[in-house]
């Protein structure tokens, strides 16, 4: 029997579970058409899980990997942040994919187009970065080098074969969407609301089916 789950990303083999076909196509579409965007999304919401299904649905055809700048706000060098964002990258692979890959040489932000090369290189599948948490970088000076590396990427992310980097925020990065120099453009921004009446009352349907728990329509709107 499966659960309401409360935290984390939902397992859909245990947890009631509801898609949304619109924000994942537009994702989608973002991906294909080798956009950079950004999605902000309150806690709570949904967001992990509907961007581990977009994993799952591109995986086989592209090489995404998916980190979190969760614990980064104690970084404050530069070396710092590419020995972190190697550490995080590594790990992914290697728990995703069980690919074995790290890149040692690389010592600088702006260095990480070579990364980026070297990576394709031995995968042979265009790269789809994914940042969850970004608002956690508060070093400027930090965020600032890493944008602009992404950036001069951007301008060229065919031949770097990164076809889409996504920034992840609980709420709206304003200082990068409205830098008229940043890849990310606000038209492709992304904003995963919380869940609207039908969609809840669609969750409690699945429990009332595979339960026989009837809620009484008032209890629903109280849930609302």
């Amino acid at each position: 029997m499966r659960r309401f789950c409360t935290s984390g990303p939902v397992d859909k083999k245990t947890c009631y579970y509801i898609e949304r076909p619109d924000i994942m196509k537009e994702a989608l579409d973002h991906i294909e058409n080798w956009r950079y965007f950004t999605v902000s999304a309150p806690r709570q919401s949904g967001k992990t899980t509907l961007l581990n299904d977009i994993v799952e649905k591109i995986k086989d055809k592209y090489l995404p990997i998916f980190i979190s700048f969760e614990s980064i706000g104690s970084i404050k060098t530069e070396r710092e942040f590419i020995e972190y964002l190697n550490r995080k990258v590594k790990f992914y692979l290697k728990v995703s994919y069980n690919i074995q890959y790290e890149n040692s040489k690389i010592k600088k932000i702006n260095e990480l187009d070579e990364y980026i090369i070297d990576l394709y290189e031995k995968q042979k599948k265009e790269i789809i970065l994914m940042i969850d948490e970004f608002e956690k970088l508060n070093n400027q000076e930090l965020m600032n080098e890493f944008l602009h590396t992404i950036r001069e990427i951007y301008h060229s992310r065919q031949g770097y074969k990164l076809r889409s980097v996504i920034l992840i925020s609980v709420g709206y990065l304003s200082g990068i969407l409205e830098d008229n120099a940043s890849p990310f453009n606000i038209a492709e921004h992304l904003e995963v609301p919380y869940f609207t009446k039908e969609q809840v009352y669609d969750l409690l349907s699945q429990h009332e089916k595979e339960t026989g728990q009837i809620f009484e329509e008032k209890v629903k709107e109280l849930i609302w």
